[in-house]
């Protein structure tokens, strides 16, 4: 046997597997998001000192799919002003720092949600009522790299491939067991992606009950510990975050639609964007029109313009 042919050979099947393996983890593709374009109308634009201006009129190219609103986020950018447009309120920009960062969607009733794991030595606590970071005594969920615990007192459900826009109820059978830690998620050895389980947990504490779906593992620059939820109150539940003016405020971009659907953007719908009780446009204006569903940007056939002309 020539052995330095064989370890030749060897050598290139493994470099071979290894570049297979690099293409592989590069070229990953998350499965959020959607392929939808969005097209813009100007037609009915104006631009004055008035407060209820109808600022420009969005649909889908041909061949989409419909869109969940409580996935979406729609912001408009306005000189230095970053203006989310919603059913009613927006998150609040002051807000943007510390460990949990819930950001409302475009429905005015879900969050989506960034908890900061990142540190392996310790607990991140998340309150889901409250959509703040908590505490070792009074949180809902804990969080370490992959591990997420669940508070002694907190009952849970599983719904296995569920849609969230599917779950309106706390099931009948919860679980209260929760010493062991939430099996969230699989892990794919091809790309070394953690993917978060399909399904959709539901979780009841001190008679107030949420949806809880795991989107991603990953922030928005990829970096991992950085699990991203979409949470909303279920039943006749409150949502106490709903209510804090230091996370949410009203929205000065509203959403009109004639379609009887509230739950999802159909492909045929156009919406129009409006102002709400706020003078945003005044004049000549340029707008930037940024739209993300399931937290990947859309593709938008004309994102920035100018009315007012």
């Amino acid at each position: 046997m020539n052995w330095k042919r064989l370890a030749a050979a060897i050598t290139v099947i493994a470099a071979v597997a290894a570049a297979s393996w690099s293409y592989l983890v590069i070229t990953y593709e998350s499965d959020l998001g959607t392929m939808n374009i969005v097209q813009v109308d100007l037609t009915d634009s104006v631009s004055d000192s008035r407060i209820d201006n109808q600022l420009v009129s969005l649909d889908f190219a041909s061949g989409a799919e419909d869109l969940s609103w409580s996935s979406l986020e729609i912001n408009l950018m306005v000189a230095d002003g970053v203006y989310g447009c919603s059913f009613g309120s927006q998150s609040n920009s002051e807000t943007d720092d510390g460990k949990v960062l819930p950001k409302l969607g475009a429905d005015g009733q879900t969050f989506t949600t960034v908890v900061d794991a990142t540190d392996t030595e310790s607990y991140t606590y998340f309150d889901v009522a409250q959509q703040l970071e908590s505490n070792q005594s009074e949180f809902w969920m804990k969080f370490s790299s992959t591990d997420i615990y669940l508070n002694g007192d907190v009952a849970w459900a599983f719904v296995e491939g569920a849609d969230f826009s599917e779950v309106h109820s706390v099931p009948e059978v919860m679980s209260n067991q929760t010493q062991d830690r939430l099996e969230w998620y699989e892990y794919d050895m091809a790309v070394h992606r953690v993917n978060p389980n399909d399904g959709v947990y539901v979780l009841v504490k001190d008679e107030v009950s949420f949806k809880v779906k795991f989107l991603t593992y990953y922030n928005a620059d990829d970096e991992s510990r950085y699990p991203t939820m979409q949470i909303a109150s279920i039943g006749n539940s409150s949502f106490p975050a709903l209510e804090n003016t230091d996370i949410v405020v009203p929205s000065p971009c509203g959403i009109i639609t004639n379609d009887l659907d509230s739950d999802f953007w159909n492909a045929n719908e156009t919406i129009r964007l409006f102002e709400n009780g706020v003078n945003l446009c005044d004049g000549i204006c340029v707008i930037e029109l940024q739209i993300k569903y399931e937290t990947i940007n859309v593709e938008i056939e004309l994102q920035k313009f100018e009315i007012g002309q």
